[in-house]
């Protein structure tokens, strides 16, 4: 198990922490390691995605200590997500940079990133038509074999994300979650106000 998966357990019932754990961040988080270390009794160095699956599967209280833990540290969990935002930002504008900056250099467009964009959207919406296509028409037969269900699923999830990708690169993160990243800000500013 790793960090995503611990934080697709626990944004459940604490979706920030949740998203922390499962986003850049990690467990390179420290100081929400060393919360959930001292929540748990553990040593940092002792928390671990396995070690925090075991009690997780072990205890159905310990996801209560993350909603708890989660009300009670909502500021400094709001930094840490914002930081985790702010990572995710720099990394798109990081890889930008690097493709202009090759431009700059070669003097060419690298069309390399243009035609695996189009592969990946292209293959998706053929593979979208067709799935469609054979489950509206009746032609999918029970004994096609589990492994091409299961190959079959896994290369539709790999365009989904792929596509997602590009999107993101292409046109950046979307209205809402700009919005919602600096209505995080705001509060964070606000309850550090109102505590000075």
């Amino acid at each position: 198990m790793d960090w995503k998966g611990v934080g697709s357990k626990v944004s459940k019932v604490a979706p920030i922490i949740g998203g922390i754990l499962g986003g850049p961040l990690g467990g390179a988080a420290g100081t929400l390691v060393s919360m959930i270390a001292s929540e748990f009794g553990l040593s940092p160095e002792d928390t671990t995605p396995e070690k925090l699956t075991q009690i997780i599967e072990a205890d159905p209280q310990a996801l209560l200590k993350f909603r708890e833990m989660e009300m009670t540290n909502k500021v400094e969990l709001g930094k840490l997500a914002l930081e985790e935002k702010r990572l995710e930002t720099q990394d798109r504008a990081d890889a930008r940079a690097r493709q202009v900056g090759s431009e700059k250099a070669t003097g060419k467009r690298d069309y390399n990133l243009y035609i695996i964009a189009y592969l990946y959207i292209t293959g998706f919406f053929v593979s979208t038509i067709i799935m469609t296509y054979l489950a509206l028409s009746g032609r999918v037969t029970a004994e096609v074999p589990q492994y091409v269900v299961f190959l079959l699923g896994n290369l539709f999830g790999a365009l989904t994300g792929g596509v997602t990708a590009m999107v993101q690169y292409f046109f950046g993160s979307s209205k809402g979650s700009y919005d919602k990243t600096a209505f995080m800000a705001q509060q964070a500013s606000k309850r550090e106000h109102d505590k000075a």
